[in-house]
């Protein structure tokens, strides 16, 4: 089949550039080189919408970040999935009062609506559990909070039901063109379409240079978090930081939608693929989130783990490749990557149809989004078990996740394949026990539905088998 775009790399960018292609009309298709969308830096960041203060006036970080946080609220509302807008917090000492204003004023520049500097009685009253050092701190009322993950699986799931193409572990290792058509292969498999845009994230020179492209010299930067467990819900209310430096927005303390409390990131140089936890890394939150926050309880620390930015200088690199025609890319999307996402995708797709994309009214279809049942009334909940007893047996007890909820995931219109795949769609394995209790349960529903052997489940893809044998068979189990 043709198609008029195709999309390289299925991160919250190009998940957006996909949808929007998608609701403009245009047949497109979607590539991703893992076995789900979000599975690099957009399954690991900190969830937030940044209100746009801090970026460098007039650069793309500043003009997009603005933008994006501007339609976030009705793009959730459309998909049906969460958006917290709690506003967020950048807090300091008497003595960097000065360096806070400063702040104040380049969000004033970047035209940030509803900023206020409050003072510490002001702080309190929002955060009571703030650091005694802390006496002063810049509110930013337009920031919010997102499921990253969740939101790319429901942009991607959203341009599916309207006619779009998403294909998971489709690793583009040739592109060619062939009577004015890009022809983008794997090996096996290969699409056609007239525009091709880049979002590849860390693999942008991998792509680039398959088609005689620029490349560039990309930083790869690790930033480790600590998670704690529901329990915490309130020690915090919304995303606090320190005040920024160039390199970062330092490690803060934050709020999630789902009710847990984050720390983090760190930001050390590193190879594209680390995502360790590390024992320095763990050490340097715990020590740097007390600066902002008193006695944060790390004894419910639940989760230890890493995301990669992808940067490239110090701004976006968005737009048209001029030696290529008809080739785009967003790439060195770093933060406020997240936040910029949608306003990113804005400008590629009026690039694509400046230069030419047909566009087409369509019958436009809403996604439907997952039940949650721990959101459901007792009369509610009674109803739906009545319909489909699965919704009554628990697999997921920590999050209270459903059998129902997990074949719903299975079912939905892109379908996950892994048990992390079901675990950013439904929260199944997110819990105190980090799927202690319900990996065996989740992996003989997954075997069963996918028609495979529970040795063939993975976790997360090629070579995340966890099941490795039956002790029953082979002479390996005796009565």
């Amino acid at each position: 089949m043709n198609y008029d775009v195709i999309v390289i790399g299925g991160g919250i960018v190009g998940a957006c550039v996909f949808n929007q292609a998608v609701l403009k009309g245009m047949k497109a298709v979607l590539l991703e080189a893992e076995n789900d969308v979000s599975a690099y830096a957009s399954k690991a960041n900190s969830g937030i919408v940044h209100a746009g203060y801090d970026p460098k006036p007039n650069s793309y970080m500043a003009i997009f970040n603005r933008r994006g946080n501007e339609m976030y609220p009705d793009i959730c509302k459309r998909l049906g999935v969460p958006f917290l807008n709690c506003g967020s917090l950048v807090v300091t000492t008497e003595e960097n009062r000065a360096n806070l204003m400063a702040l104040y004023e380049r969000g004033k520049e970047n035209k940030i609506p509803n900023l206020e500097v409050l003072e510490r009685e002001e702080l309190l009253k929002l955060e009571p559990n703030l650091a005694d050092s802390i006496s002063c701190g810049l509110f930013a009322k337009t920031a919010g909070l997102i499921s990253p993950y969740l939101v790319c699986i429901a942009l991607c799931e959203e341009g599916v039901v309207n006619g779009g193409v998403v294909k998971t572990s489709f690793k583009v290792n040739s592109i060619k063109k062939e009577n004015n058509l890009f022809v983008v292969s794997n090996g096996k498999d290969e699409v056609r379409g007239k525009f091709v845009v880049n979002c590849a994230g860390p693999n942008v020179n991998d792509i680039n240079k398959l088609v005689g492209a620029p490349t560039y010299d990309v930083r790869y930067v690790k930033g480790e978090y600590i998670l704690l467990d529901k329990s915490q819900r309130g020690f915090v209310n919304r995303p606090i930081f320190p005040l920024p430096t160039k390199e970062t927005k330092g490690i803060l303390a934050n709020a999630t939608v789902h009710g847990n409390i984050l720390f983090g990131p760190t930001a050390t140089p590193c190879d594209k693929e680390d995502t360790t936890a590390t024992e320095e890394g763990t050490k340097e939150i715990k020590e740097k989130a007390c600066n902002i926050v008193k006695n944060p309880n790390f004894k419910k620390t639940i989760k230890l783990f890493a995301g990669i930015r992808v940067k490239i200088g110090d701004d976006f690199v968005i737009g048209r490749v001029d030696n290529v025609k008809n080739f785009y890319e967003a790439v060195g999307i770093c933060s406020p990557g997240l936040s910029s996402a949608p306003a990113i995708a804005e400008r590629i797709v009026e690039l694509l149809i400046e230069d030419g994309a047909e566009t087409r009214k369509i019958n436009f279809k809403k996604r439907k989004p997952y039940i949650d049942t721990s959101k459901m009334s007792k009369t509610e909940l009674e109803e739906l078990i009545k319909k489909d007893a699965r919704y009554g047996k628990i697999i997921c007890k920590c999050e209270n996740i459903s059998e129902g909820e997990i074949i719903d995931a299975l079912n939905s219109p892109l379908k996950p394949t892994s048990v992390d795949a079901i675990k950013r769609r439904v929260r199944t394995t997110m819990g105190r026990c980090q799927g202690g209790f319900c990996l065996p349960s989740l992996v003989a529903i997954l075997a069963k539905h996918l028609k495979v052997k529970e040795e063939d489940v993975t976790l997360d893809g090629v070579g995340g088998n966890i099941v490795v044998g039956d002790i029953k068979e082979g002479d390996r189990y005796e009565n």
